[in-house]
């Protein structure tokens, strides 16, 4: 795969726009499509700018805003043909929302975390003893079968978030009632 076809694959499997990346460039859309799709200039430095751009986009990209659902077929035979790089990505999603707060929590670069979820480098025990003290279903990392307690685990964590929103609510009537006397 040369530096053009990697990048359109970036972008097609990342689900960015162009626009967004030929504004980053400053430049206009069609002039980023014909060096992604027919030129024959398309040299290292366009190739590092427009890389660049990709991993900051999957790193600062927030997926969620508040309740996370929870879909039951996450775990149907279709997810689990994928690799162990975008089963990480998945959980990073549906956990913490994105790349850079995931690796955050592992304690690792984001950087680093992107050598797995790209292939670069296989997860090894410490890793993936993160990820489980995370909440990760490591049997559905390694072989793509959910186990029923990942399901437990996010059913309890979702009513331990409702909960602390619960009781932050309160805390706050209880100041600002106590504000007012």
């Amino acid at each position: 795969m040369n530096k053009q076809e990697e990048i359109k694959y970036l972008i097609h499997t990342h689900g960015i726009k162009l626009s967004m990346i030929a504004e980053k460039l400053g430049m206009k859309v069609q002039t980023l499509s014909y060096l992604i799709n027919e030129s024959n200039q398309f040299d290292d430095e366009i190739y590092d700018q427009i890389k660049k751009i990709i991993d900051d986009y999957q790193y600062e990209l927030n997926l969620f805003e508040g309740e996370i659902p929870f879909p039951n077929d996450l775990f149907t035979d279709e997810n689990s043909k994928i690799g162990i790089g975008e089963r990480i990505r998945i959980f990073a999603r549906k956990k913490f929302g994105t790349l850079k707060k995931l690796a955050d929590e592992m304690q690792i670069s984001p950087q680093q975390l992107q050598q797995y979820i790209s292939g670069n480098r296989e997860p090894g025990t410490r890793i993936l003893l993160k990820l489980l003290k995370l909440g990760c279903d490591i049997n559905w990392l390694l072989g793509g079968k959910e186990s029923f307690e990942s399901y437990k685990i996010y059913k309890l964590e979702s009513e331990l978030r409702r909960l602390k929103n619960n009781l932050d609510q309160i805390a706050n009537i209880i100041h600002k009632n106590e504000a007012g006397h």
